[in-house]
């Protein structure tokens, strides 16, 4: 792992200072939010839920630079979180990402993807694993490198590398990591609207605190079609195999009828799931609809798989000059599909939320959500409904820029920083 980040921290330089001997453009974007808002059960918690009203300032600035041969993007953001009555579990979440690429040659292309995730507002946790978890920290780590070669001109494959952690301030929670290294070949048709995609992937996730490993070998087809510049739809499928290595307890009959023991081995196991990932976007005028479907396995704070089922819808509509609405709907439905006890859960969510522009840059934003936890397995069911006004101010660029050009054979986007929509929960 250090040896990983040193090759990509030098990768970094090297992409920066050749990206700065060229003619390039950059464009940076301060803002900052302020948010009140109140929340009736703060950890979806069945009986004795916490109530509280809690204050937050967001000060974020997204960057991006670019030139013929070079591309580094990203976001800076912290959010302070005070709670008025449970001062206790205040935080400030961080979130750090940069990625970036390098045209070497007309053929050859280097990339890069990084993240810095410190988040106590639960959504980190369901959109990984579907899992409702306390409001305690978890920090995530993502560093991974790529590369792409360019085939012929319609043809690209590309390989890459992450590493990710995860850690959490609970010891109810399980910390592990994650290597996962891929393969990818996108072919572009004649029409220049459809690339056909083919990806095998290979990943191991370890538990240390639990002596467990899960390793997975996954085999996805699919296609990325743009019917015009504003109607979009991709689809990626395939099959995820996960082999199971983890203790567990058996009973022990060498000496029965006299004695009785337990002693641990070692269990293995192998599943065999589908993988579906389904995205499309269109906008009209004053419209736009973004929704998608995905199907996946991953690790989880519980110290177990998760096979997900995943589905999003965010609309937004432009009303006049000055108001403007939004409508983002979430669900997700979670098996621990490696363990005996076959826990079942599920989350719902609905937010509509309006945003009056008071001036080109400052915006006042009210909103609503209501959240739905349902555990299937013990049969009990929580919910939390959130009422908020937030406030945001928006720095127009502080540097000139001209359109960033679209490079053949783009690397690979890390979680957190998809090219496709993602869903948007609690009105952030």
């Amino acid at each position: 792992m250090r040896l990983a980040l040193v090759l990509l921290l030098a990768l970094i330089a090297v992409i920066a200072t050749l990206g700065l001997a060229n003619a390039a453009d950059c464009e940076i974007v301060p803002s900052v939010t302020a948010r009140t808002e109140f929340e009736s059960n703060l950890n979806y918690t069945v009986t004795s839920p916490i109530s509280d009203y809690i204050f937050s300032l967001a000060p974020t600035a997204t960057f991006n630079y670019f030139s013929d041969t070079a591309q580094l993007q990203g976001i800076l953001g912290l959010t302070g979180y005070h709670y008025l009555s449970h001062g206790e579990i205040d935080h400030i979440d961080q979130n750090y990402q940069v990625n970036g690429w390098y045209q070497v040659t007309p053929r050859w292309k280097l990339g890069f993807n990084t993240a810095y995730i410190n988040n106590s507002n639960l959504s980190e946790e369901l959109l990984v694993s579907g899992l409702v978890m306390t409001r305690t920290p978890r920090v995530s780590i993502l560093a991974g490198p790529a590369v792409t070669y360019n085939l012929t001109e319609r043809l690209a494959v590309s390989a890459n590398y992450n590493y990710y952690q995860v850690n959490y301030t609970s010891s109810l929670y399980n910390n592990y990591n994650t290597q996962q290294a891929g393969l990818r070949l996108e072919q572009l048709l004649k029409n220049e609207k459809t690339t056909l995609i083919g990806t095998f992937t290979t990943s191991e996730t370890a538990y240390p605190g639990q002596n467990s490993v899960y390793k997975q070998l996954g085999f996805y087809l699919g296609a990325d079609h743009k019917f015009s510049p504003d109607w979009e739809i991709s689809l990626l499928g395939g099959l995820n195999l996960t082999f199971f290595d983890f203790p567990t307890q058996m009973l022990n009959l060498a000496q029965f009828p006299f004695l009785f023991s337990n002693q641990q081995v070692r269990l293995h196991q192998t599943s065999a799931e589908p993988f579906i990932n389904l995205v499309a976007t269109r906008k009209w005028t004053n419209l736009s609809v973004a929704g998608g479907y995905l199907r996946n396995q991953n690790p989880s704070a519980y110290g177990t798989i998760s096979d997900m089922n995943q589905l999003f819808l965010n609309l937004g509509y432009d009303f006049t000059e000055k108001w403007s609405g939004s409508l983002n709907a979430f669900y997700t439905l979670s098996n621990q599909i490696s363990t005996s006890t076959g826990y079942q859960s599920s989350f719902f969510s609905i937010n509509p939320s309006l945003i009056y522009h008071l001036t080109e840059r400052l915006t006042l934003s009210p909103g609503y959500n209501f959240g739905l936890r349902n555990e299937s397995t013990i049969n009990r069911t929580a919910n939390n409904q959130t009422v908020w006004l937030m406030l945001t101010y928006i720095q127009p660029s502080v540097l000139a820029a001209a359109q960033a050009p679209t490079p053949v054979g783009t690397m690979p986007s890390s979680p957190g920083m998809m090219a496709h929509p993602t869903p948007i929960l609690f009105g952030r």
